[in-house]
Order: structure tokens, then sequence, then C-alpha cells
């Protein structure tokens, strides 16, 4: 009977996932309160507000339950911690405090959603049943609903172009919940055929169903995760010829870097012999059907830059930026109506400063050290943490996730990224 109220216990996790991977409650119930011109950003949807907040006292009574170390749980992930301080501390000097206080709330029920997971053992276990659960029910209804419902499963973009969007808002949710999906099945193919498990016929077909949906219109089509998902499965297949030593593992990766720069900087002269004008990264875009502002971005971009060059050091206050329209005129340059950076660390920069990215970098670098000792001690483990944290920060270079409670793939890299030693879960999550 014990295990199966810790095993509930993951229901809550998932609802939090599902919900951020999908279109939210209050879309389906108030469709119209989602009008960009309309909707009140800075009071938020209500409905949404209670939902979150229910799974997030949910969440906090099941770890308050688990008589958790938490002395050890803060100094294994100390730079996370002073990064989740940084931002409160923050809110002292945003302009929209109220709102910034209230996302910074989010934040932690994020934090604790993915606390919930690492502390039922075994932690990869728990990652895999809520990842799954959420998988297995969302890609049958995406197709169903982009073939059959239209209305729903199908929208428009600003120049009329359709896009297949299924339980989510926007054609690049759902090639995020689909790149993080094929990536699990393809690991979870390797590391059952590794042990002679057979019976992986639901992995094809789920893989099919995620490739359907990646070729779709071309209105349809993420590139970010498209080209994101290619970088994981190309290191998936690397870390499985990875030396198992831990000096030859971190050469290993230095070796690697150097030799994807290499290749690219040959490839740019090979271009640049045939096209005077040409460069990798316009070649490729050109391939992708982008053109060199990368949809708007580079605009955007340099915009945002001017805006964030005001508060250098401290930024604007975390969660005090993306309030649709009220803190800067964004929307009246980008007729797109821009509601993030689409490039993560420049998010970070605007809203924390240089500050802010410091302590990004050291978190995201101490999570780096700690998924490169779990591929020694815990091969499939390590390489499932590692894959997804590559492709997190590398799909942050042209979409943003961090800091945004509400963003599947931040999720995702709370659960790869925090460490959660076995001796500050309770007794009896360690023995079972």
């Amino acid at each position: 009977m014990e295990v199966k109220k810790r095993n509930y216990a993951l229901w809550i996790p998932f609802l939090w996932y599902a919900s951020v991977s999908t279109r939210g409650i209050s879309h389906w119930f108030q469709p119209a309160g989602f009008d960009p011109s309309g909707f009140d950003y800075a009071a938020g949807s209500p409905l949404d507000r209670d939902f979150f907040l229910v799974l997030i006292v949910l969440g906090v009574l099941v770890l308050y339950r688990k008589r958790l170390q938490w002395s050890q749980i803060i100094r294994s992930n100390k730079w996370f911690f002073w990064f989740l301080t940084y931002m409160l501390i923050s809110v002292l000097w945003s302009d929209f405090p109220g709102v910034a206080l209230k996302r910074w709330i989010k934040m932690g029920g994020s934090v604790a959603m993915a606390l919930v997971v690492l502390t039922e053992l075994p932690a990869l276990d728990s990652m895999v049943k809520v990842l799954r659960r959420c998988f297995l029910v969302h890609f049958p209804i995406d197709i169903i609903l982009i073939k059959y419902f239209r209305g729903i499963g199908v929208a428009w973009d600003d120049l009329g172009a359709e896009m297949w969007v299924g339980l989510t808002r926007h054609k690049n949710t759902l090639g995020q919940v689909g790149m993080t999906a094929a990536t699990y099945f393809t690991w979870d193919i390797f590391r059952k055929y590794k042990a002679g498990i057979m019976g992986l016929k639901v992995h094809i077909v789920y893989l099919l169903m995620i490739f359907y949906l990646f070729t779709g219109p071309s209105g349809s089509r993420s590139t970010t995760s498209i080209t994101t998902l290619a970088v994981g499965l190309c290191t998936m297949v690397g870390l499985r010829f990875a030396p198992r030593n831990r000096d030859q593992l971190n050469s290993y990766f230095i070796k690697g870097v150097f030799v994807l720069l290499m290749v690219l900087l040959m490839v740019n002269l090979g271009i640049s012999a045939f096209n005077q004008n040409g460069t990798v990264s316009g070649t490729f875009l050109e391939m992708a059907g982008k053109d060199e502002t990368l949809t708007g971005r580079t605009d955007l971009w340099v915009d945002i830059l001017t805006i964030a060059s005001k508060n250098p050091a401290l930024g604007v206050g975390y969660g005090s930026f993306w309030i649709g329209n009220k803190a800067n005129n964004l929307w009246e340059r980008h007729i797109w109506r821009p509601q993030q950076a689409h490039n993560g660390y420049i998010d970070v920069y605007v809203e924390l400063g240089i500050v802010g990215m410091v302590l990004l970098g050291l978190f995201l670098a101490s999570a780096f050290r700690s998924i490169n000792e779990s591929i020694l001690n815990d091969f499939d483990f390590g390489v499932f943490r590692m894959v997804f944290f590559i492709m997190i920060v590398v799909h942050n270079i042209t979409e943003s996730s961090y800091l945004r409670s509400d963003h599947n793939l931040w999720f995702v890299l709370l659960l790869i990224a925090l460490n959660v030693p076995a001796a500050a879960c309770g007794e009896e999550q360690k023995q079972s």
C-alpha cells in the first residue's frame, strides 16, 4: 500500500507537465481570452492560476511528508538555488513587482514538481513514468485533432500559413514535445535492445507518429526542434562510443567540440570557394526555408539588447519584461507580437542582467559536471541526462525556455539538471 501511495504522487508533476505541454486549462474553457490584443498579461488567467496553485500546494505537501534532508539538496544544487534566490531579490527593482512575485512563486512550483519526481527513487524510473504517460496520450490525440477536428488541431500564422498544433497552441510547442518524445523513445530502444528486451513495437509506432507530425505543411515545421533533435540523436550515438574513464571522458568531450568546430570551418571554406557571399549559416538557413534574420529573430534581438543595455548589471527584474506590451513597445515594431526573445540567453540577460547570466552559467556548468559524473556511475541515466541537457542548451539559441515556469523544456531541464542525493531522501524512500 505504501508503494502505491508514493506512486500516486507522480500524477501531480504529470498534470503539471501535461499542462505546460498543451494549451493549458484556461484555453479550453476560455479560448477567446487568448486574443493577444485583449488578454490581460499582468493579471493572467485566474483559472490557470488556481490550477497551478493547487498543484503547488499538493507538491509541497508531498515533499513535506517525505522528510527530506533539505540541507543536502541545497548543497548539491547550490548554484541553482543562488540563481533562484537572485530571481526573488530582483523583484525589488521590478516595475511590476506583483506580477514578478506571482511568476516567481510559479517558478518555485516548477522546482517543487521536479523534486517530487527526483525524490521518488529510483529517479530515472520516475522521470520516465511522468514523461512517458504524457507522450502516450499526446500524439494520438494530436493526429486525431489535426485530421478530423481541424478547428482545434490546426491554426494559421500571421501570413496565413497552415500550422499543425494538435493539443498545443503553436507549432513550436508541438515540435518541442515531439523532439523530447523522439529522443526518449530512441534512448529507450537503445537501452532495452542492449538489455535484450524485445517488444519495442510501441516505440516504433510513436516514432512514426512524431515523424508524421514533423512532415506536415511547411508552416508546421519547427526547424529549431528538428535541428535540436538531430543534435540530440548525434550526441546519443556519440556517447555510445565514449570512454568510461573520468579523464578520458572529459578529453572525449573536448575533442568532440574541437572536431565539430573544424568541420564547420572546412564546410564554410568549401561553401565560400563556390559562393563568394556564402556562409554555413546562410546555406543552412536557405535549405531550412529560413532567411538571414531567422524569421525576424535577429531584428528582435537587436531591439531587446538595446533595451537591456539600460540595465546591464541587474536587468529589469525577473518576470518583468514580457508582460504583453506594457513594459516596452516591441509589438509596435514587430507585428507578430513576440512574447519571448526567441533566445533564452537574451531573455535571462534582459531580466537578470550580467549577474543573472553568470549565475545561469554556473548552474549549467555545475549541472554538466554532475551529469558527466553520472555517465560513469549509471551509463543509461547519464546518457539520458546528457542528451537532454545538450539539446536544451542548443535549443535556447533560437527559442527561449530558461526562466519560463510554463515551458515544457524548463521542466525537463529541472529533471535532468538538479541533483538529489539518495541520502537526502527519507528512510522510506531509500528503502524503496
